[in-house]
């Protein structure tokens, strides 16, 4: 029986085949400009990854329109952390800002993450290292995004009892924070009424954040939105995809967002409304 296997070549082979530099093959792969996995001390690339890349039509060295987000997500599937910081890198030498990246870059890299598994193309195991890669970037990227400054009050960010994603509130708290907030990230599994504690005794408070990306939490939102207006009158805002924006206003927030910076976006102009 002919094997269904794809075929795998080594980088030399790669190089050979594009007629460059075995070292201009390995820093595609580490920029995510093409597919590979490693295996032992090497790396192998799927011909029909290779084919797919010679038939782009794109320059092999473009920079300022390169698709960004697909080499990252090259490298997370490969949990390869500096294959994906040096592909944010490279963004970032050809302009992208930090900001920009996390809508650009990261965020749409980890749905195509959450997307793979849930269609079963990868397993939990890599789900979950490539989250922590991109965890770890994140980790790194946040103090970069560090103004100096007046602030501009304290945003206080967290999520439902029920919520499993913890990346898209830091990557909503660091924009907060570049846009000159002082934002306080809870994290994720939190109960109503520790919630709406923490957020009442908060100093300087203008606004809540409660993020959603997990479906079916309307029971638990509506908890938890209940229970932080009983302490506070800021804007109260619900960010991410597990609900819609009709949905979030009706269990009682003053408005949603479907991204971290949109969630900058609504909270300022919450609060400019307010002091009209």
């Amino acid at each position: 029986m002919e094997s269904t296997e794809p075929e795998e070549l080594s980088l030399h082979e790669v190089a050979e085949i594009l007629g460059v530099h075995y070292m201009t093959a390995y820093r595609y792969v580490r920029l995510g400009i093409l597919p590979a996995r490693q295996k032992g001390r090497s790396w192998r690339v799927d011909r029909s990854d290779l084919e797919t890349y010679m038939d782009k039509d794109e320059p092999r060295t473009q920079r300022g329109e390169a698709d960004w987000a697909d080499r990252f997500f090259n490298r997370l599937l490969a949990v390869d952390e500096a294959g994906a910081w040096g592909v944010l890198e490279a963004a970032f030498g050809s302009g992208m800002t930090i900001p920009e990246a996390y809508p650009a870059v990261l965020s749409p890299s980890m749905r195509r993450i959450g997307d793979a598994w849930a269609a079963g193309e990868i397993d939990i195991a890599t789900e979950h290292a490539a989250s922590e890669v991109a965890a770890r970037i994140v980790a790194r990227l946040g103090p970069r995004l560090a103004r100096r400054g007046v602030r501009r009050g304290t945003i206080v960010l967290g999520s439902t009892a029920t919520e499993l994603h913890a990346l898209p509130l830091a990557m909503a708290s660091d924009l907060f924070r570049s846009a000159q907030f002082e934002a306080i990230d809870l994290g994720i599994y939190l109960p109503p009424d520790e919630f709406a504690a923490f957020v009442e005794r908060t100093d300087g408070l203008v606004a809540v954040g409660v993020g959603v990306t997990t479906s079916n939490q309307e029971e638990a939102l509506g908890e938890t939105l209940s229970a932080i207006r009983e302490v506070t009158t800021v804007p109260i805002i619900v960010g991410g995809n597990g609900v819609d924006e009709e949905t979030a206003l009706l269990l009682g927030a003053d408005g949603w967002a479907a991204t971290g910076n949109g969630a900058v976006e609504l909270v300022e102009m919450l609060l400019n409304d307010a002091n009209v």
